[in-house]
Formats: structure tokens, C-alpha cells, sequence
């Protein structure tokens, strides 16, 4: 009789340790895309990074990704689309909306960012630009602009996507 109790008690004590059992927080970064350049995962839906080889299109891919947005300049890519050859070689949809600094951020071009947010609303996406940067300045205000954040709950945003020196001028443009 005692074994019986023993066992009931190691059972109970081992289904309530499993139900403990933490989940995943969304922004850990998953191992196989650790080594992308300045990888951040703000959300389930997106991945940001730096300007991604083909290998980390391909682990990322490995990851559940299926949309690339990039927000690259023909500069920053040295006039060569072969991001765009290998997103449509691993079976990605590709969207590109060239970004290059702050004068690029007006509504016009958070509006096109919009629509390729749009396409790829149910599709786990890797949104990039050479350092994320452009990413979370794009991010903050298409947070402010289209879904009605405040200026800091939009700004909180880009720093989750990886805004950094283009804080002040996302500010500015927050405050107009």
C-alpha cells in the first residue's frame, strides 16, 4: 500500500513539475540563427537583421521564415540583386522597400513598408536592413502612424526592432 502511495505521489509531483515547464520567450534567439548579423527576434511573427548571406537565408528559412522584406538601398547591395535570386531560389517571398537614412523616412515610404507588412502579415518574416536600425526607425513609426502607439510606445517598438541612431530623427518625426 505504501509503494501504491509513493507512486501516486512521484506521478502527481511529476505532472505538476512538467505543467511549471517555462515556454520559450518570444525574443530568445533560436541557435541555428544566432551567428545572423544583429539577429533579433522582437516578436513570433519577425526576425530582424543585418544584411542576410544566402547560408542565413537558409537557416532562417530552416526557422519557419517565408517572407523577406529589405530594406536596403541599390548602394548598400552594390547595385546587385542576388538577395532577391536567392529568396526566389528557397521558395521566399521577397519585398523590398530601399531605405537609406533619415531622409527616407516620410510617410511615403512607411506606406509602402505598410503594404509589404500587409502581404506578409500571416507569414513569419525577416525584415532587414545592414544593421536593423532603419528596421526599428521604420517599425516606430509605422507603429505611431498606422496603428495609433503613442510616441513612446512606438519608439519602444523600434528599440525592440533595433533602432539606435536613428532614434532623434524618429523622434522628430513623431513630434511633427
Amino acid at each position: 500500500m505504501q509503494r501504491v502511495y509513493l507512486f501516486v505521489i512521484s506521478l502527481i509531483c511529476v505532472l505538476f513539475l512538467s505543467a511549471c515547464d517555462e515556454q520559450q520567450p518570444v525574443n530568445k534567439i533560436p541557435v541555428g540563427v544566432a551567428d545572423v548579423p544583429n539577429i533579433h527576434h522582437p516578436n513570433e511573427q519577425h526576425f530582424t537583421s543585418g544584411k542576410p548571406s544566402k547560408d542565413d537565408l537558409v537557416k532562417l528559412k530552416e526557422q519557419g521564415v517565408t517572407a523577406v522584406i529589405n530594406l536596403l538601398t541599390d548602394d548598400d547591395m552594390n547595385n546587385d540583386d542576388q538577395e532577391a535570386r536567392w529568396a526566389q531560389e528557397l521558395g521566399l517571398d521577397y519585398y523590398r522597400v530601399p531605405v537609406g537614412g533619415p531622409s527616407d523616412l516620410t510617410r511615403a515610404s512607411v506606406a509602402d513598408f505598410d503594404r509589404a507588412l500587409a502581404a506578409t502579415a500571416n507569414q513569419t518574416t525577416l525584415i532587414h536592413c545592414a544593421s536593423s536600425n532603419r528596421v526599428g526607425a521604420m517599425m516606430a513609426l509605422h507603429a505611431a502612424w498606422y496603428d495609433n502607439a503613442s510616441n513612446e510606445a512606438a519608439l519602444q517598438t523600434g528599440r525592440d526592432y533595433g533602432l539606435k541612431s536613428l532614434e532623434t530623427p524618429v523622434q522628430k518625426l513623431l513630434n511633427e
